[in-house]
């Protein structure tokens, strides 16, 4: 969009862009950008928050009286939370906390797939609720064998994909996609409201698989491969979620 914005200005209309991701707003520099500090797919905050959403929608409206461009001005506000009075979300399963030593290949991959099967139930129970739908599916391979994979991928970045005619790299993000969302539809078996923010926190920040996302992450932008490179930018970890750390 930002990009989108430049041809639209030059033909003399006056445009205002809502970044959800400054950063990505401050290299294409749009000539008005409003950043907001939302989650990604909501730019105007909470839903069903008619006056809030008012609120982001004419700070991003005055911008365009601004001729001083390109500029980029910060809303000020976190979007509202839940009423006070609304149980907060947990995930139904309590999990030891995850280890940090990924070192040992087998270990790992073991604790890991006791973790996939205490959330299987869990599962199962979700896609129940959902009249069969499934979050997860865009690859064929259940979830031991993408912990096998994913595993091995760590050591191995190199290695042959496990996907006919697929760049390895493009194979651990449908796989690692798989993965992560066999456990937020485990995760949604509970009911109640839950965020994406929320449920992030949860898998990136308590699970063995999030922590084996954020490990990925640093094995994938240390290569000089670029499909590596940009998917580790952009696919394995929520921007929401960047500031989770291995140690």
């Amino acid at each position: 969009m930002c990009g989108l914005a430049h041809y639209i200005e030059a033909a003399g209309i006056p445009t205002v862009v809502i970044s959800l991701i400054r950063e990505h707003t401050e290299k294409m520099q749009p000539p008005r950008a409003l950043s907001v500090p939302f989650e990604l797919g909501r730019p105007f905050g909470a839903p069903n928050e008619a006056d809030f959403q008012r609120r982001v929608l004419l700070e991003g409206l005055k911008l365009l009286e601004r001729t001083d461009g390109p500029l980029i001005v910060d809303f000020p506000d976190p979007p509202p939370g839940p009423p006070a009075d609304m149980e907060g979300w947990t995930c139904p399963v309590n999990l030891a906390r995850p280890q940090t030593d990924l070192t040992d290949r087998e270990k790992f991959a073991a604790d890991l797939k006791q973790e996939v099967s205490l959330m299987r139930p869990w599962y199962e129970e979700s896609v129940k609720k959902q009249n069969g739908r499934r979050l997860n599916g865009l690859t064929e391979f259940d979830p031991d064998e993408i912990v096998d994979f994913l595993t091995e991928f760590l050591e191995k970045p190199t290695m042959d994909s496990p996907i006919p005619e697929t760049h390895v790299g493009r194979a651990v993000k449908l796989t690692s996609d798989d993965l992560k969302y066999f456990f937020y539809q485990a995760a949604l078996a509970r009911p109640g409201n839950v965020t994406d923010t929320e449920i992030g926190e949860w898998f990136y920040g308590e699970t063995l698989a999030g922590k084996l996302f954020l490990r990925l992450k640093e094995v994938m932008a240390a290569q000089d491969d670029e499909v590596h490179q940009a998917i580790a930018r952009t696919n394995l970890v929520p921007h929401h979620q960047s500031h989770q750390k291995l140690d």
